[in-house]
């Protein structure tokens, strides 16, 4: 396909500050930020989830503009056939076998050929509708990201975005609102020893991934190296990512970000946070996570855990 779609996906595991990633590029002129976009069957069309832009989302002017460009209306969509793929394709224990997706497409056609062809007009549409040269989308699940990489009409480039485990499994354990849902609703809770496992599993997969396909453009990028300092990190992501948008002005000077608002699909809340935000780390897990629980954390994935610079000793 000679025009290509620029997609830069952040994968990863949750609670790793894919959102601020997402805003922090989603803010930069000529990019649009999509959030989660994967869960826009579930959550956006089925839910109706808010959107980033805090209306609910079928009253989104955008998300609207684009399912007319890509579908017409969107009762032409099957959301019954599109949700049983979207669940056999992206369970747990199915994960593996997205690296045969990535090296034959063809093999999903078969099955899922209807949920593929459908992804593949929404992002041509999202291109349209925004006119923006790259989207950003912070699916984080690499299987997703395996299926995006076979859609003819993307260009894929990952950020694979990673973060000290004892941190994600603190965020896992400690509630958090969740308003694009209902007054008073939460997002999920997860357990330290799940949490661990998701990430050694998540994060396995993503390097196995990116192994399978060497023409894949990714890098990996820590969430600490990030937020200590932010506008390094977002210039040098640009210039491995997004060659063909390298020396423009970013949406970060220093420690402080101006963030946009975004038409985002589910995510943390903080997406729908706008205006000058000052970025710093979040170091909360150091005092607040019991040692039993760190200490159940790094038995799990204390290799992984070097392997990606991480010491085993908090510091």
């Amino acid at each position: 396909m000679a025009d290509r779609i620029p997609v830069l996906f952040v994968a990863g595991t949750g609670r790793t500050g894919s959102t601020l990633v997402g805003n922090l590029l989603g803010s930069t002129p000529g990019a649009v930020s999509i959030g989660e976009v994967r869960h826009i069957w579930t959550r956006g069309l089925t839910q109706n989830w808010a959107c980033g832009c805090g209306q609910p989302f079928d009253s989104c002017p955008f998300w609207t503009a684009v399912l007319v460009q890509a579908f017409g209306r969107t009762a032409n969509l099957d959301l019954n056939r599109l949700r049983n793929s979207e669940r056999r394709l992206l369970r747990l224990r199915t994960s593996p076998g997205v690296l045969r997706w990535i090296r034959r497409p063809e093999l999903l056609q078969t099955e899922h050929g209807y949920y593929v062809d459908t992804l593949d007009r929404l992002y041509q549409a999202i291109a349209l509708v925004s006119g923006a040269k790259i989207i950003v989308d912070s699916s984080k699940t690499p299987s997703y990201a395996a299926l995006v990489f076979t859609l003819a009409s993307v260009d894929l480039r990952v950020l694979h975005l990673v973060r000290d485990p004892r941190a994600v499994a603190y965020s896992w354990l400690n509630p958090k609102p969740s308003p694009d849902r209902s007054t008073g609703a939460a997002m999920d809770r997860v357990g330290a020893l799940k949490s661990a496992v998701l990430w050694v599993w998540w994060n396995g997969l993503s390097d196995r991934l990116w192994a399978a396909r060497p023409d894949l453009v990714a890098i990996r990028v820590l969430y600490e190296t990030l937020v200590a300092a932010p506008e390094v990190t977002l210039r040098s992501v640009f210039d491995h990512l997004i060659p063909e948008m390298a020396g423009r002005s970013i949406a970060v000077q220093g420690d402080t970000a101006v963030l946009n608002m975004a038409h985002t699909v589910s995510g943390n809340p903080n997406r729908m946070r706008t205006g000058a935000v000052t970025i710093t780390p979040d170091e909360r897990w150091r005092t607040g996570l019991a040692a039993s629980r760190r200490a159940a954390v790094v038995t799990i994935a204390g290799p992984k855990m070097l392997k990606y610079g991480y010491g085993w000793r908090q510091r």
